[in-house]
């Protein structure tokens, strides 16, 4: 073993100790979801921190519906309170009263059977919940393992009673065995006020029902006047009995052809704090959060259950997919939190209809474009075009990380938003080209396109150490209403990243000329990489190490002077291996409440339910391939993109070659990022997305340092060239 190879072998241990030691002092501001632990203690009540909540629940009601002469109860808990937008997503893409009512009662992502309409809930029958079999088979067929029951068990070992009002919140009240032995049908006649009063008087958490407003019936304005009923009933309670903490939700989308951010609102305390002056603002404040989500209003379904439970005391609970929610700094006025949910909405909205034609279009573009530069070349000459296709290549290889430099700007407030986003992208990826053509790095071989890689690989960084706001709802960001990620990097970002970095690395080491300053940058630039996205409240990309330290071995090896085997890759994968499960073990010794999603999976493995949450990601995998023909077809479209960007002169792209020529370290760093596409599209759950968005920063990218070559060559070697 070489003393080169030593050295590198040194730099993974120090990474392997950075990492670890990073994770394991990381607090409570690193805190993620909560699952169970085989040593967890039995959940215990709090008398002391007890505080009685009703929680107000019902479905289709966004902030859309919300305004002062509409619904002027709900605005009301809107200005005295905090809200959030709730993303609805249980096990498929829609979901129904029923599925949100299940996912109240596991604290999992929970469901009915697929059904093409939302069931019609009824009341209990004897004592037991209608199809409680049913709920139980479905829960049993998921991959989510949800354990129907679980909110209404683990409050009665705390001794905390659970009540449930109207036919939903039978489901919500039910034990494990779907029996609803706490429950009442809900008061009509202008009754309703008072009976969530008298139950609250007596029970822990009280569950009611409000109904849909998708069915026959019932509207929005009925469940705004529910909600001033029971609001007003509250309030006149006898001043020594203590004010109960509301929680109004509307807990799913309560239809099956579409899917909406929805409304949510806390008036009292939660997890200890009030919402009254939260957060150290004045007046009622403001937003809700979730150590599940980590962004400023907005909370998943999945945080209510603990939500519930910890407001009423109950300590030691585990086994939910959520966290308690939590009070942020915000606007003060109602006005003001309605106006950042519509935002919200409104990202979230544009993101999903622009990225469906998008990425489709942005592609066949970029090939129509190479199409026409190649014809033209091979007619005219690459000088005819090389201006074009530098500009237009550095232009094109900028608007990746404009897609998420775009969300500085506010353009969800335009009248018209997906123009607004658009041209927000366009603009940013003009001024970085600009910039990249005119500072001082523009001297340098491939300057230009360094100046746009370390760029990109800079914004996503500094998105991920800020709380990762640059990629919730844009173009190759994370959709909310998918709920897959709300914080650290996700899979097209860290694509993106990863791209960048390498031909960042590729070009900036070609400018060195020292072996060890070039290893030294390699480690150094890796081993922030690793920090940075394995660090559980950071990056928290379990993926990431594994996928960036092999991708970058072959360029490290060969950086090094180090001859590539596979003994030493199977050695820089060993060690990624065990440097990620260092990761998840010292996460999962945190308490269950303080974990992040790596303390969470590590005990999976411990409890055996590993093989559910490894089957659901190999399922995304699969369905992201088989969406369309299009889908199909991208992995041999990657496969050939890449085979010409390593081998130019077998596609007679000689220019290209000529870059390889003066800069070896370039096609060293296309060759390991084809390795690292490949092992990312394996072990992350985007598959086949991975390499893609790779690609579309690596495709403009050469053509902008083939058209720099040409542009720079005489003119009689640019003739030759394109004959």
């Amino acid at each position: 073993m070489t003393r080169a190879f030593t050295r590198l072998c040194t730099a993974l241990l120090a990474a392997l100790m950075l990492v670890s030691s990073v994770a394991g002092i990381a607090g409570p501001a690193a805190a993620g979801t909560a699952q169970p632990s085989p040593s967890s203690p039995a959940p215990l009540q709090d008398e002391a921190a007890a505080q009685p909540v009703v929680f107000l629940g019902f479905a289709g009601l966004t902030f859309e519906d919300i305004n002062p002469d509409r619904t002027p109860h709900l605005w009301r808990l809107v200005d005295s309170g905090a809200v959030g937008s709730l993303t609805p997503r249980s096990v498929r893409s829609t979901s129904c009263a029923a599925d949100g009512w299940l996912a109240l009662s596991s604290g999992r992502r929970a469901a009915d059977e697929p059904r093409p309409t939302c069931r019609v809930l009824h009341e209990p029958v004897g004592g037991w919940v209608p199809d409680w079999d049913v709920y139980l088979s479905q829960a049993g067929e998921d991959n989510y393992t949800p354990a129907v029951g679980a909110l209404r068990e683990t409050a009665d070992q705390a001794g905390a009673r659970v009540t449930g009002i109207g036919p939903g919140a039978a489901i919500g009240a039910a034990t494990p065995e779907g029996r609803a032995d706490d429950w009442l049908p809900l008061a009509t006649g202008g009754e309703l006020g008072e009976q969530v009063a008298a139950v609250s008087s007596a029970a822990d958490i009280v569950l009611v029902d409000l109904g849909s407003v998708y069915a026959p019936g019932r509207s929005v304005a009925d469940i705004d006047e529910a909600v001033g009923q029971i609001l007003t009933a509250l309030d006149e309670q006898p001043a020594e009995e203590e004010s109960p903490t509301v929680v109004a939700a509307s807990i799913a989308d309560a239809r099956t052809d579409d899917s909406s951010m929805q409304f949510a609102a806390v008036r009292g305390r939660v997890s200890g704090t009030s919402a009254q002056g939260a957060a150290g603002g004045e007046g009622s404040a403001q937003l809700l959060t979730s150590s599940s989500t980590r962004q400023p209003g907005l909370l998943q379904v999945t945080d209510l259950a603990p939500t519930l439970l910890t407001t009423a005391g109950v300590t030691g609970a585990g086994g939910f997919a959520g966290s308690p929610l939590r009070f942020e700094s915000g606007p003060t006025d109602a006005a003001g939190k309605v106006q950042l949910m519509l935002d919200r909405q409104t990202a979230v909205q544009t993101q999903e209809s622009v990225s469906a034609w998008f990425y489709a279009v942005w592609g066949i573009l970029l090939i129509g474009l190479l199409v026409v530069c190649t014809i033209v070349a091979r007619r005219r000459g690459i000088r005819r075009i090389a201006t074009a296709m530098t500009i237009g290549g550095l232009f094109a290889a900028a608007i990746p990380v404009s897609t998420f430099l775009v969300n500085v700007l506010q353009w969800e407030r335009s009248p018209s938003a997906d123009v607004a986003m658009l041209g927000g992208v366009a603009a940013w990826a003009l001024l970085l080209t600009a910039l990249a053509l005119r500072g001082p790095w523009r001297r340098l071989p491939a300057g230009a396109l360094g100046f746009i890689a370390v760029t990109t690989v800079a914004v996503l960084a500094i998105d991920v150490v800020t709380g990762s706001s640059l990629q919730m709802s844009t173009l190759l960001g994370e959709p909310l209403l998918i709920a897959s990620r709300f914080y650290g990097i996700g899979n097209s970002a860290l694509a993106l990243y990863c791209t960048a970095l390498l031909v960042g690395l590729g070009i900036i080491a070609s400018w060195m000329r020292r072996p060890w300053a070039i290893t030294t940058l390699t480690v150094v630039a890796v081993i922030a990489s690793c920090v940075l996205l394995a660090t559980p409240g950071l990056g928290t990309k379990f993926g990431s190490v594994p996928t960036l330290v092999l991708g970058t071995a072959v360029f490290a090896l060969a950086a090094s002077g180090i001859r590539l085997s596979w003994q030493r890759l199977l050695l820089f994968g060993g060690g990624a291996a065990a440097l990620m499960l260092l990761v998840l073990f010292l996460d999962w010794l945190r308490p269950a409440d303080q974990r992040t999603h790596f303390g969470n999976f590590f005990d999976s493995l411990l409890s055996g339910e590993a093989g559910a949450v490894l089957l659901r990601k190999i399922g995304m995998n699969i369905d992201i391939l088989t969406q369309s023909w299009m889908t199909l077809l991208l992995p041999f479209a990657v496969a050939l993109v890449l085979w010409a960007a390593i081998s130019p002169a077998r596609f007679r792209i000689p220019l290209l070659a000529d870059w390889y020529a003066d800069m070896p370290l370039l096609r060293t760093a296309i060759i390991s990022l084809t390795v690292l596409l490949a092992v990312g599209t394996i072990i992350n759950d985007s598959g086949i997305v991975v390499p893609a968005v790779g690609i579309l920063f690596l495709v403009p990218a050469l053509a902008h340092l083939v058209g720099e070559r040409a542009r720079t060559r005489p003119a009689d070697c640019g003739a030759d060239t394109a004959r």
